[in-house]
């Protein structure tokens, strides 16, 4: 992560009204639903015009509702790129030197007045912490908030900085999504459970993706100084290489650092043992009341991606919340789903051994059945 007074040197722009409720339900599975999208550049096809002048737009086959500029026409083609999911999906309408930004937010129900749930249509305006950065380099300095008064908004010299990192971190036709491990977590197949932790837990932290923190707690005299030297940026430098910001490979590190924080979610992917490919992600419930519960009653959701010779394609998507753990696996073939299911009751009696419930069982094959199990 960067250090928290370069990424708060952005000057803030004048508030909008907000497009949803944060913990509406419905917002946040819209939220989820966009997710994937995150960074995309996407075709929106115009659906309908509302009476509060919003539209609802069909954006990878998911309706979304939100402002478009002047001009926009029931069943024309948007081009959109989702720049930001939280706190709110946001939305680059269009291209060109100076974009417009709009909030998005679920297709209202039935019989809703739209003048009671607005949505905001930005010209240049911050978004988030990340897409703000972009927005600040694609935009420049001077910003206007579109039905608020105008406002004129100057970045800083970091900020400018900063936009122009993330700016050239677009120049690489394939971004980095996750950070990339350099050695197998454990030595061999067959390693135990806490084995397999404590590799993680070591792959992630010599990822680079918190050298900054990490520099900051070696300053403090928290971290010893060879455990820096394990990351990265520490061999980089031993090697004399010159990490220069505006280098698209180390802009899209940059970008992936600021995701990371903005997001609350960390991607890795790598070996799990030598031969055998993972891909992992872990987000942390930042809906409001979640992200102040605490390390004991936080929400984490975790998604792991597995080959195996024998099982074939295998995911796995966790949640754990309350010390109570939900499973649910899809499968490559109704074999390898038949094989989960038999052996649930070793996975409940492992997790009972280290102190979690199972509350949750399901997997899912091929053919759509779902054998799921649920003891709530």
């Amino acid at each position: 992560m960067l250090p928290r007074e370069l990424v708060s040197a952005v000057l803030p722009v004048s508030p909008v009204r907000p497009a949803e409720h944060l913990n509406d339900p419905r917002q946040q599975a819209f939220q989820r639903s966009l997710a994937p999208q995150l960074g995309k550049a996407l075709h929106g096809e115009v659906l309908a015009k509302l009476t509060d002048g919003s539209f609802v737009v069909k954006v990878a086959n998911i309706p979304a509702r939100m402002q478009l500029p002047p001009g926009a026409q029931v069943g024309a083609d948007v081009p959109l790129t989702l720049v930001s999911v939280h706190p709110r999906p946001t939305f680059q309408v269009g291209l060109g030197a100076n974009p417009v930004f709009s909030e998005a937010g679920p297709p209202l129900p039935q019989g809703a007045d739209p003048g009671k749930a607005p949505l905001a249509m930005r010209e240049g305006a911050a978004v988030g912490r990340a897409a703000a950065l972009l927005q600040a380099a694609a935009a420049g300095s001077a910003v206007q908030t579109l039905g608020a008064e105008a406002n004129n908004t100057t970045l800083s010299q970091a900020g400018k900085t900063i936009g122009g990192v993330l700016a050239a971190a677009q120049k690489l036709e394939t971004p980095l999504t996750a950070a990339l491990g350099r050695a197998p977590v454990v030595a061999a197949a067959g390693a135990d459970a806490a084995s397999i932790a404590a590799g993680l837990q070591q792959a992630l932290g010599k990822s680079g993706l918190f050298y900054e923190s990490h520099v900051a707690e070696w300053a403090q005299g928290a971290r010893a100084l060879a455990e820096l030297n394990a990351e990265p940026q520490q061999q980089l430098a031993k090697e004399g290489a010159r990490q220069l910001p505006t280098d698209p490979a180390t802009a899209q590190f940059i970008n992936l650092q600021l995701a990371t924080q903005e997001q609350a979610q960390v991607a890795w992917q790598g070996k799990l043992w030598p031969g055998q490919p993972m891909q992992l992600e872990v987000q942390r419930d930042t809906r409001e009341g979640h992200d102040e519960a605490g390390e004991a009653g936080a929400h984490w959701h975790s998604r792991l991606r597995l080959r195996f010779p024998e099982l074939g394609e295998l995911e796995a998507r966790v949640t754990l919340a309350d010390g109570r753990v939900q499973v649910q696996f899809d499968a490559g073939s109704e074999n390898t789903a038949a094989l989960l299911r038999r052996h649930m009751g070793s996975l409940a009696g492992a997790l009972d051994a280290a102190g979690t419930r199972l509350a949750g069982f399901e997997v899912r094959a091929p053919d759509g059945d779902t054998g799921m199990t649920d003891d709530d």
